[in-house]
């Protein structure tokens, strides 16, 4: 009965993450209240408050599991394709970020609100538990990568995907320096245009190059 109550805990705070997901997508975070995740949830807004006691714990969450799921695919991935030299591993980390960018930007923006807005009121107790899953995976994923290719240690792999994201984070947030409230200042400030898709790409290769130089 206890598992089974459990079980029905887990669907309910599931549902809920994925309402306030969906939200996300249309709208900027400050533009979306409890009351709304809840009405769109189905549940009264004290209830909802037994599963997430902020909003921000509700997208700290989405934050964690969002980038745990994205390393057990990698993680799958590697597994799958057997890479044999440098310059695979360079592709496929390319692949993964193109990846993240076209198929996970979300999660990106998640992560861009993580330490100036969602950690100062995300819950303490739930934030640190996320962290713990997502480094266990994220720990997974370089030992896989330090396995392939010895010369590379952990720790450097480790950084790979925390420079993927912090790359990818900070162009995000320096996007739209040739504009105010999304609308063109002038044809002057042409060279603050950022394209976050090429110029992460860009920069990420960059690193590699320099990290992954000599490491055959």
């Amino acid at each position: 009965m206890n598992a089974r109550t459990d079980d029905q805990k887990q669907q309910k705070a599931t549902l809920i993450s994925d309402v306030a997901l969906n939200l996300f997508q249309e709208k900027p975070f400050a533009a979306i209240s409890m009351n709304e995740i809840a009405k769109k949830s189905n549940v009264a807004k004290g209830t909802l408050f037994n599963y997430y006691k902020t909003k921000e714990n509700i997208f700290m969450h989405l934050l964690l599991v969002g980038y745990e799921n994205f390393f057990n695919q990698l993680l799958i991935e590697l597994d799958e394709r057997q890479l044999k030299t440098i310059n695979e591993l360079k592709s496929f980390l390319l692949k993964s970020t193109k990846n993240l960018i076209q198929n996970h930007f979300t999660l990106i923006k998640l992560n861009a609100l993580r330490g100036p807005i969602l950690e100062n009121k995300a819950s303490r107790d739930q934030t640190i538990q996320g962290r713990k899953d997502l480094y266990f995976v994220h720990e997974k994923l370089s030992k896989k990568i330090h396995d392939l290719f010895p010369k590379i240690t952990i720790g450097q792999a480790n950084k790979i995907f925390i420079i993927q994201s912090s790359v990818i984070s900070g162009l995000i947030n320096l996007s739209g320096l040739d504009s105010f409230n999304q609308e063109p200042i002038n044809d002057e400030l042409v060279n603050f245009k950022v394209n976050v898709f090429d110029d992460s790409i860009e920069t990420f290769s960059f690193y590699l190059d320099g990290l992954l130089k000599d490491k055959e």
